[in-house]
């Protein structure tokens, strides 16, 4: 299994490492085996909603 090293961690911007952390928590929920895949596609659908507002201007102006 590959690391992360801690340079490289805190190297990245705080919104990145947060990222990070939600993409990690949105994987462990989808591999979880608790039976509860309808809430990880629901989840699903509403991140692949919102990728437009993403990728607008005005959030960029929100990370700067």
């Amino acid at each position: 299994m590959q690391t992360i090293p801690t340079q490289e961690w805190q190297s990245l911007p705080e919104h990145a490492q947060q990222e990070i952390i939600d993409f990690f928590l949105f994987l462990k929920q989808k591999y979880a085996n608790n039976g509860d895949a309808i809430e990880t596609q629901a989840f699903s659908n509403h991140s692949a909603q919102q990728v437009e507002d993403w990728l607008g201007s005005e959030e960029d102006d929100v990370w700067k």
